[in-house]
Order: structure tokens, then sequence, then C-alpha cells
């Protein structure tokens, strides 16, 4: 079974997460991917207890998302794999893990950012790391929603499409 989803959401299992993608494709496994949720266990059991019913939830660091247990348990699983950043999906696929296609739905406002949707602020830093991760093959879908249009990313970022 293919990856059924992966997404940069700088609020990880929210609402959004939890009901509206999570009742369209109901998973049965999600992965959060940060090396700094994963050093901070209680703050990670927090997101893990708020995985949508009949999923089970896991935090992981980039390199233990690396091990090819990982990659069999969403070949075998409806997995979902969400990321607080662009970093996270760009080692992923620097470190050799297929991602062909990551989902932008919640990259929020903060001092220095500005505005590419309602959803998607970026600064430079996240401009540059979002196109290094194109620049893998990786297709960018701004998507906050499964019922809300879906967009490439890259052309608004000054990309190619």
């Amino acid at each position: 079974m293919p990856l059924l989803l992966a997404r940069i959401d700088d609020r990880l299992i929210h609402g959004q997460v939890a009901h509206g993608w999570g009742a369209t494709l109901r998973p049965t496994w999600i992965a959060i991917v940060s090396d700094e949720l994963r050093s901070d266990r209680p703050r990670a059991d927090l997101y893990r207890f708020a995985a949508p019913e009949g999923a089970r939830a896991v935090v992981l660091s980039v390199a233990e998302a690396l091990a090819p247990g990982v990659r069999a348990t969403v070949e075998s699983e409806r997995a979902f794999l969400l990321f607080p950043g662009p970093e996270e999906p760009l080692k992923l696929k620097e470190g050799g893990f297929p991602l062909e296609e990551v989902n932008v739905g919640g990259i929020h406002f903060a001092e220095g950012r500005h505005a590419v949707l309602p959803y998607v602020y970026v600064d430079e830093n996240i401009r540059e790391t979002l196109l290094r991760l194109a620049g893998l093959g990786v297709r960018l879908i701004a998507q906050d929603l499964p019922t809300n249009p879906a967009r490439r990313l890259e052309p608004l970022l000054g990309g190619a499409a």
C-alpha cells in the first residue's frame, strides 16, 4: 500500500489532520518525524494520544524514520507521515526515503514570514528548503483539507511547476 499522506503542518496532529484527513483516508499508522519532538517524551505523548480512532501514532527521529522497518510499516499500513517543517522531509528524501509528494498544509505565521497562501507562510529559509525538496523530484501540494482544492506550491515559491 502506498503512503497515504506525507504532510508538513507545524501543528502536527490536530483537528484538520485527525478529523479532516483522518476521516477521509482512515490511517492505521501515523508517524510524526521530528528530532526535536522525539527528544521531548511528555510533549510527544500528547501528540500520540491525539491520533484519530483506529490509528497508532509514533514519534520518530529522522534517523529512525530512515530505518528499513519503518519503510516496511509504511508499505503494509494505511500510513501518514507528519512533519513540523520542511527540513524533516528534505532529510528523509536525501537519506533515500522514497517521498514522491508532500502536502504542505500548515506553516503558520511567525515574525519574518510572508503569506503564500492563508495557511502557508514562508521566510527565505523555508522557501529555499521547500524548493530543494522539489528539486529532488518531490511534488509539493498545498492543501489544508481534503475537501479544498489542491495547488502546486512550487510556482507560488518562485520555482518551476
